[in-house]
């Protein structure tokens, strides 16, 4: 048997970052960016109006209050997206709407709540306003208030987004304005889920006698595309060698990563290591330190990931997002790889035999700049519940045996993106 961090070491080494590919804008959330995004175009690309109002010369405000406004001859409209033919010259002013386009001659915009074209819309008609009518002013402006200039966001030539930063929802934003409609990323890992077990029977088929339905198909599936990475699910494979040689040759096809779950352990229907053998794969370790996941397998085979999890469903969730998760995220060109870390307490305190890292489901919460966390019940590789309220796993060290209340251990914050 090796330790989680060797384990974790030689994972890691072997998984290579993917090829770059092109994508819509869209189907790039939560992906890395392969190359740098410049900007071909000022954001904005023209002065506009932070606010609907009115465009005008700031001077023309500078004696306006609440007791005396100043009155301003309008002369026209400016919605968004068309351009006025006026130029405000003394005296005058051009209704203006939030982005549109700032009027020749204008160098500020008069908000419409500081008009008497807001406080009595009942007692005006629009028409009288529009056909050479005046407004009331009834507060100066300073210049290039309420203005957005050409160039204040993004300016031409300038690299935005860097290679090697993920895509999100901001990023899509920022990406759409300067017209990009489809970016180069890191292509999606593509992951083939194989449950093996003459126990398992579908999640809509009735328990018979002996019989457990697959959990843990479903279970990888979500954690699989939680990790950003593309799930191919496969049909339950009997416990023989040449059904899962024939899922297994099948799969490699697509997948970058095959994930196999049960038949890694000692017994005799415990096919999977045989069958990895046989077809030529290359062992980078068997047996983990640790508890729950104990039977880890790891393999590489044609330039493939091919891990063995365990099938106690438990383990299983735990060895992905302790091993498989960090892999793809590395595959996927991610900085980040593992969940946040933090020191904290066990409330209840522990005990275990000393040999092996034992990883507790617990629920942590934060408390005067404190991590605290409690186990989630009953700690058998089997209890899925225990998942269910588990947002971190507590790492109790190999050599502990005891471990007390007030004695600080390593909490790993599974509920928490990497870059938390």
């Amino acid at each position: 048997m090796i330790d989680v961090n060797e384990a974790h070491q030689i994972v890691l080494d072997c998984a290579g970052k993917l090829a770059a590919v092109q994508v819509d804008l869209v189907d790039g959330l939560g992906c890395i960016l392969a190359d740098d995004i410049v900007s071909y175009d000022d954001i904005p690309p023209f002065d506009n109006s932070a606010m609907d109002g009115f465009a005008v010369r700031s001077v023309d405000t500078a004696n306006a209050s609440e007791k005396e406004p100043v009155g301003l001859r309008i002369l026209g409209d400016e919605p968004a997206g068309q351009i006025s033919e006026h130029t405000v010259e003394q005296g005058t002013t051009v209704r203006i709407m939030t982005g549109a386009k700032m009027i020749d001659g204008a160098d500020a915009v008069v908000q419409v709540e500081y008009t008497d074209l807001d406080r009595n819309k009942e007692g005006r008609q629009e028409k009288q306003v529009k056909e050479n009518g005046f407004v009331q002013i009834y507060r100066p402006v300073k210049v290039s208030e309420n203005v957005r200039f050409s160039g204040e966001d993004i300016k031409r030539g300038e690299t935005v987004l860097k290679s090697g930063m993920e895509i999100g929802p901001a990023e899509v934003g920022v990406l759409a304005s300067l017209g990009y409609s489809k970016v180069t990323v890191i292509r999606p890992v593509k992951v083939s889920i194989i449950t093996t077990g003459d126990e398992l029977v579908g999640i809509d088929q009735p328990l018979e006698p002996g019989k457990i339905r697959n959990s843990n198909a479903f279970s990888l599936f979500a954690q699989v595309l939680q990790a950003r990475a593309i799930p191919i699910q496969s049909d339950i494979t009997i416990d023989t060698k040449e059904a899962l040689v024939e899922k297994v040759t099948e799969n490699l096809t697509e997948a970058d990563v095959i994930i196999t779950t049960g038949g890694v352990s000692v017994g005799d229907y415990d096919v999977v290591k045989d069958v990895m053998a046989s077809l030529g794969a290359e062992l980078k370790f068997w047996c983990v330190k640790q508890k729950p996941g104990k039977p880890l397998a790891f393999w590489v085979f044609k330039n493939k990931l091919v891990f063995g999890l365990p099938g106690n469903p438990v383990a299983t969730m735990v060895c992905f997002e302790e091993y498989v998760r960090p892999a793809l995220r590395k595959m996927m060109g991610h900085q980040r790889l593992f969940r946040p870390s933090v020191k904290g307490f066990v409330v209840e305190g522990a005990r275990k035999k000393p040999g092996r890292l034992h990883f507790l489901r617990v629920a942590v919460e934060k408390r005067d700049n404190m991590y605290y966390a409690s186990t989630t019940g009953p700690q058998g590789s089997g209890i899925l519940k225990s998942m269910v309220t588990a947002n971190g796993l507590a790492l109790i060290p190999a050599e502990v045996t005891v471990l007390k209340p007030d004695e600080p251990v390593e909490l790993h914050l599974i509920d928490m993106p990497e870059d938390h």
